[in-house]
């Protein structure tokens, strides 16, 4: 209403100008040089209208052929960009659909058309990674890095085909450069750390870790165990090159980080009995067993004295075993030595009892030949052996590879600190902690359980 009220008005002002012109002619004289030209007010006014029109007129013209006809201003180098943004919409609906040959051919269409986008390299890279064409994808990836906007993006996919063509050592340098591009990043400390770690820098691999606590990308049990399995990496790796005392820094650190860590108990025993300390060892190997009989413990408990009877090394095992004789492994060691000493009823019975607890290979195999010994038909425990799993022991979170003995790396998937002890009578999935945070292109898991 007030807008139909204003131009009722403007129309008002112009029909009382018009006719007040109309009235009052006038008269107007312009002198340029020798030229005088005389005319009426009305005449001017119309003429000054009449170029105000023509100007706008031709403003208009030439804002339309700049915007619109490729030939002249920018216009040609709008629609490239317009006609490459489609191609990039396409690609990626191709890459969506399963076509990665489409959606590659579309891409390298669309750098014909484009500036250097980082967006148009990484659709050529991830079409060309599907096609399984991974030197087509190294040299997008390539692009990607020298570019200001795409390089993070560009190390991450390098790091990434360096890995899968086993270059680690590469990889490494790959992101190193990562790291002093973008420090902060968390993919950049995940991947630093661990490539550190399996490149068995251990050193390198505890700074990367410290920068990772610092970003808040671990939680603290999870940084505290991680703590641990590198001290005790850091002291195997000294006490293969005989520097005792550092090993031992590095033994008793791993012990405090990780609360009852048999391997780390364990390779302090081996320094004691080194140094001729038989009675702190036996006293170290005792404390741990009562906590968490592992076979570690045992392993460097036979140390003490390798060249024993069987009746002293079952007497032995009766005194490591008294602080925690109900355990299996405890009731393992003593059967065996049962069966060593010729106690063969007596260490059927304890088998047999194990047997119905922990149906594990071992303990068939040990009841097959108890069963040898006495004359017994074999032929049910063979095939109760041949069927039966791995017991108590060693397995690793990520992949379920079962060492011999707890080891920093896992040897089947790489791994790090991805063993976990398993109990009888547990399922896997309550025991099973969420895992390393190094099985970063894998979607690792995080989270603690006692060794």
């Amino acid at each position: 209403m007030i807008r139909l009220a204003l131009a009722f008005a403007i129309v008002l002002l112009l029909a009382w100008g018009a006719t007040f012109v109309a009235d009052n002619p006038g008269a107007a004289t312009l002198a340029v040089g020798p030229w005088v030209i005389e005319t009426s007010v009305a005449a001017l006014l119309l003429a000054a209208a009449l170029l105000m029109l023509a100007t706008a007129l031709a403003l208009a013209l030439f804002a339309w052929a700049r915007r619109d006809l490729p030939v002249i201003g920018s216009s040609a180098a709008i629609k490239r960009q317009s006609r490459g943004l489609d191609l990039v919409n396409q690609a990626l609906v191709a890459l969506a659909a399963g076509d990665h040959k489409l959606a590659r051919r579309l891409a390298d269409q669309s750098t014909r058309l484009l500036p250097p986008m980082p967006m148009v390299h990484l659709i050529g890279a991830e079409a060309a990674m599907r096609a399984g064409d991974h030197e087509a994808a190294q040299e997008k990836f390539k692009a990607l890095e020298a570019s200001e906007a795409g390089k993070l993006l560009g190390l991450r996919g390098l790091v990434q085909e360096a890995r899968r063509a086993g270059k680690s050592a590469e990889a490494l340098r790959l992101a190193r450069l990562a790291f002093a591009e973008q420090p902060k990043s968390p993919w950049v400390l995940n991947t630093l750390f661990a490539l550190e770690v399996a490149a068995g820098n251990w050193a390198e691999a505890e700074a990367a870790l410290q920068k990772v606590a610092r970003g808040k990308l671990v939680d603290t049990v999870t940084l505290t165990r991680h703590k641990g399995a590198l001290a005790f990496a850091r002291g195997t790796e000294a006490a293969l090159k005989g520097d005792a005392d550092a090993a031992r820094k590095f033994y008793t650190t791993a012990h405090k980080a990780r609360g009852d860590f048999a391997p780390a108990d364990a390779a302090l025993a081996r320094l004691d009995l080194k140094e001729g300390k038989i009675r702190q060892a036996e006293k170290r190997l005792k404390a741990a067993w009562g906590n968490a009989p592992r076979p570690a413990l045992a392993a460097a408990w036979r140390d003490i004295d390798p060249a024993e009877s069987a009746a002293d090394s079952l007497a032995r095992v009766r005194t490591l075993t008294a602080g925690n004789p109900a355990h299996p492994l405890s009731r393992t060691l003593i059967a065996e030595g049962l069966a060593r000493t010729g106690e063969t009823e007596a260490a059927i019975t304890l088998v047999e009892g194990l047997l119905a607890e922990v149906p594990s290979r071992d303990l068939w195999a040990l009841r097959l030949k108890l069963a040898e010994k006495r004359g017994e038909d074999t032929a049910a425990i063979e095939a109760a052996l041949a069927q039966a799993g791995p017991g108590l022991g060693w397995e690793c979170g990520d992949c379920g590879h079962r060492p011999v003995a707890w080891q920093p790396l896992c040897p089947s998937c790489g791994g790090f600190d991805t063993f976990d002890w398993l109990e009888p009578g547990t399922p896997r999935a309550e025991q099973q902690r969420d895992g390393s945070m190094l099985m970063l292109m894998s979607g690792g898991r995080s989270g603690p359980v006692a060794d």
